[in-house]
């Protein structure tokens, strides 16, 4: 789950999902397999244009940051952050205050050991749809986004002896969107969201090796 996400909705569906329009189009394509050491862009909707479906690439990088993405993430994996080193971490503090995002996919891998083996499993929905997952985001000096997932504890669905993971990535439910987007919001209020996740229902699929 720490390297691999899913986002398998067309541009069609993507955009009425979240009732806006991609700001790159062209460039927008589904995949089933997000691999986040691969430096690959993922749509995301930001504070700074919350109007419309941006794209970003997934492994944050530091504010105004003008080296390479590969090299930083050799020394630091981004892909994912939690509650404690969000609000502690140079990387995400700032970030957490006055760049949140949010990460549309439509699912995420977890790993489960059964019978001295690693199976993958696409956790997704249910009913399957698009969700948005919380994030926050930086701005290179060049103006591209990189982001990172915020994680919380896995839910009753997901847990299980054989799970590799005791966290999931943390999903903002449509009632909390505007909330999480505005820059008026209130950090404690924030930090509760992170703190108290949306109970969401989740269907399991095995995935062939």
């Amino acid at each position: 789950m720490n390297y691999y996400l899913s986002n398998t909705a067309s541009r069609t569906h993507i955009e009425l999902t979240f009732g806006l329009p991609l700001k790159f189009p062209n460039i927008y394509k589904p995949r089933l397999v997000i691999k986040g050491h691969k430096e690959q862009s993922i749509p995301m909707i930001t504070m700074e244009e919350p109007h419309v479906i941006s794209e970003g690439i997934w492994g944050i990088l530091p504010q105004n940051f003008e080296g390479d993405w590969k090299k930083f993430q050799q020394i630091k994996t981004t892909l994912h952050t939690n509650k404690e080193e969000i609000q502690k971490s140079v990387l995400y503090k700032e970030a957490l205050s006055k760049r949140r995002c949010l990460i549309l996919v439509t699912g995420f891998y977890i790993h489960h050991i059964i019978d001295n083996s690693i199976e993958t499993f696409l956790v997704e929905k249910e009913p399957p749809k698009p969700l948005a997952l919380a994030g926050v985001y930086n701005i290179l000096e060049d103006g591209f986004l990189t982001c990172t997932v915020i994680n919380t504890d896995i839910n009753d669905t997901l847990s299980s002896e054989t799970n590799l993971y005791n966290f999931m990535p943390l999903e903002i439910p449509s009632l909390f969107k505007n909330m999480w987007l505005n820059s008026k919001t209130d950090l404690e209020d924030i930090e509760k969201i992170i703190e108290k996740p949306y109970i969401t229902k989740f269907k399991i699929q095995k995935i062939a090796s």
